[in-house]
């Protein structure tokens, strides 16, 4: 799918429903930690040797947005997934990516009174491989950003957020070594963080 035309959904979704409400909003800055996955979408299937792919590190992330309202906040994001190495069992070498991300989208969900607020996102990410090797054609490329999770802001302070999510990069690579071109490849993070609310 055009990742130009998701991103236009998700902004008109956006202004759409800005027009809804326009309470409780305002800039917030914040971060997070959390795990890393990685779904390789099979990228090593076609070597003669068994190649395992694990992620080793957490992720970190820095979150800066804008709430327009109880349903709508634009949000941009920068991620570090930590290093994500494939390692040979026979011969023991490895191959390392050390991904980062900076991702821009709608953050969609609902502040209830008691300060709950489920949300999803939806977005467009520029992803860096950082590859250890030059084992791929390219390793910068854009992917597509998607998650949900819960936020709660206490009503005894009410400048912080808490938020516990999921995350992931849909992006798609093409290999330079012998293995079959044009693999799916998912990293992915289930987080705990906090923003402050200006």
């Amino acid at each position: 799918m055009n990742n130009k035309y998701i991103l236009s959904i998700a902004m008109m979704s956006a202004l759409v429903a800005n027009s809804v409400m326009a309470e409780d909003n305002g800039f917030y800055l914040g971060g997070a930690i959390g795990t890393t996955g990685i779904d390789d979408g099979g990228l090593y299937e076609g070597s003669s040797n068994p190649i395992t792919v694990d992620a080793e590190d957490r992720t970190y992330k820095i979150i800066a947005g804008y709430q327009f309202n109880r349903i709508v906040a634009l949000e941009a994001q920068y991620t570090n997934y930590g290093d994500v190495v494939a390692k040979n069992a026979l011969t023991k070498d490895s191959y390392t990516w050390s991904p980062t991300a900076f991702s821009i989208v709608a953050n969609l969900g609902y502040t209830f009174d008691n300060g709950i607020r489920p949300f999803g996102i939806v977005g467009l990410s520029t992803i860096d491989l950082d590859q250890s090797l030059p084992l791929l054609d390219d390793d910068r490329g854009d992917a597509i950003r998607y998650g949900f999770g819960v936020e709660y802001t206490p009503k005894q302070a009410e400048n912080f957020s808490f938020r516990l999510g999921y995350e992931a990069d849909a992006f798609a690579i093409e290999s330079d070594s012998g293995f079959e071109n044009d693999k799916d490849l998912v990293i992915d993070s289930f987080y705990l963080g906090a923003t402050y609310n200006f």
